[in-house]
C-alpha cells in the first residue's frame, strides 16, 4: 500500500547569476526556493531508514549546483529545469517549485515563480 506523503523545503537560500539584464549578469543575487516533494512513504516510514527517504540535505545541495552552474536569464527557465531535474533525479511523484527573486523589482518585495510537475509514468 503506497502513503503518498510530501516534504517541504522552504527559503532555501542560493547566491547565482540569474536575470535577462546586463547588470544582473554580472553580480551573484540571492534567490530563494521553495520545494514541495512528494514521493511514496510508505517504505521509509515503515522502516526509519534514510537510505529508503529522499535525503533532502543532499538533493538540495544538488538542486543549489545546478542553478549556480546554469546561469538562468528567465525564472521561468529555471523553475522548469529544477522542476525537470528533481523528477529525473529523485524518486519523486509530484513536485512543486517557487523561485523568489528579492531583488527583481525595486517596487516589489519580491518576484516569485511557481511551477508544479508530475511525474511521467
Amino acid at each position: 500500500m503506497t502513503q503518498q506523503g510530501r516534504i517541504d523545503v522552504t527559503q532555501l537560500e542560493i547566491e547565482t547569476i540569474v536575470g535577462a539584464y546586463p547588470r544582473e549578469r554580472e553580480v551573484l543575487q540571492t534567490i530563494y526556493l521553495d520545494l514541495g516533494l512528494e514521493y511514496d512513504f510508505a517504505s521509509p516510514a515503515n522502516s526509519d531508514e534514510l537510505a529508503l527517504a529522499i535525503d533532502y540535505d543532499a538533493l538540495t545541495q544538488d538542486l543549489a549546483k545546478l542553478i549556480q552552474a546554469k546561469r538562468f536569464k528567465l525564472l521561468e527557465t529555471l523553475t522548469l529545469v529544477a522542476a525537470d531535474h528533481l523528477l529525473t533525479h529523485y524518486p519523486l511523484t509530484r513536485v512543486a517549485v517557487t523561485v523568489h527573486k528579492p531583488s527583481a523589482m525595486a517596487r516589489a518585495e519580491r518576484v516569485s515563480a511557481t511551477l508544479v510537475k508530475t511525474a511521467s509514468p
